[in-house]
């Protein structure tokens, strides 16, 4: 009987500094919307390593369950299914959001960064030291993994040469958002703007050329079945992704779950970036296997492309500060940032 009191008081000691162990919260549960398919290198790579992390740093008392494939919302909707409460985290596409959240997506920019481990460091300290209050909390979300894709490239239908940018006219390509537009039309391409889900269908249809796509994501989406080449050495943009939980949500964790759930968070956001490069490398390899072709622009031609492009920062600047004056001070910041890697 005294070893029950005994323990009875230290328990109420500790409770009373605020030290009890994640074992002694209250568990919560939370719905994870993913339009990933379950099958996509993004949900076993990302999210299936995050939400392990999750539970192992909360001592399971945070328990993450992921709907993948749009079972809870389609890609650009995902962002309003946990503002209203539909899901509890999302996994968000920032091209999706560009127009509630126009600031994060100058990470999207084509050559913003070469290094793409580089990259995410300074984005994500972007987003934590600015971002966060000026576009997430806002929309009534939180930040707790970033995650930044290797350069876009060119998958076109057809094997072609690229010897000019006279080679690229006119293709209709469809693009992940509308930074990646832009750069299409100053290379004097058309860009369409459709849902990767319908990719595979329209370039089946010849509806469109090609597309701006990540290499590893060509098998995830079956694109190799309807394209016959990619490029390997352009540098059209990158793709962000958020892990986000509504800020309500967040504020039901205690002091300690969330340290451990943005903990979990940054290090499957930073471990990502490595990752990606091999995968990438590999995809490369497969789909060479597969019979597509790899195309290696030309460093004359690169350089072309590239000196088009450059226009597209300040577009950016020009095109999102009509909307929110802290653009200019966003593109500055993140140069800033990239510089210091």
């Amino acid at each position: 009987m005294n070893m029950i009191n005994k323990i009875c008081q230290i328990a109420a000691v500790t409770l009373a500094l605020g030290t009890a162990p994640a074992a002694w919260a209250e568990t919560v549960e939370l719905r994870l919307a993913s339009y990933l398919s379950p099958e996509h290198f993004g949900t076993k790579l990302i999210i299936t390593p995050l939400i392990a992390k999750i539970d192992e740093y909360t001592g399971g008392t945070v328990k993450v369950t992921n709907f993948p494939g749009g079972q809870l919302a389609n890609a650009p909707g995902t962002l309003n299914a946990v503002k209203t409460g539909i899901a509890n985290m999302g996994f968000v596409g920032v091209g999706y959001v560009g127009d509630q959240m126009p600031l994060s997506t100058i990470a999207e920019l084509p050559g913003a960064f070469a290094d793409l481990e580089k990259g995410h460091a300074a984005y994500w300290q972007l987003v934590q030291e600015q971002l966060v209050e000026a576009e997430f909390l806002p929309n009534k979300v939180r930040p707790i993994m970033m995650n930044l894709l290797p350069q876009t490239q060119l998958v076109l239908a057809k094997s072609i040469e690229i010897n000019s940018l006279s080679d690229l006219a006119g293709l209709k390509i469809r693009v992940p958002h509308a930074t990646a537009g832009d750069a299409i039309s100053a290379l004097g391409m058309v860009p369409v703007e459709m849902p990767i889900s319908d990719l595979y269908l329209a370039l089946e249809r010849g509806t469109v050329d090609g597309a701006v796509n990540l290499t590893a994501s060509v098998p995830s989406y079956k694109l190799n079945e309807v394209s016959k080449a990619v490029t390997t050495n352009l540098s059209m943009g990158s793709i962000g992704f958020f892990l986000v939980i509504a800020e309500s949500d967040w504020q039901k964790l205690t002091p300690e779950q969330q340290e451990q759930v943005a903990r979990a968070g940054a290090e499957v956001g930073t471990a990502s970036s490595a990752t990606f490069v091999k995968v990438n490398a590999g995809s490369e390899k497969k789909l060479v296997e597969a019979g597509m072709t790899m195309v290696t622009v030309p460093a004359d031609v690169v350089a072309q492309i590239d000196a088009a492009l450059a226009s597209i920062g300040e577009k950016w600047v020009e095109t999102v500060g009509a909307r929110n004056p802290m653009a200019a001070q966003i593109a500055a910041s993140y140069n800033a940032l990239l510089a210091q890697q």
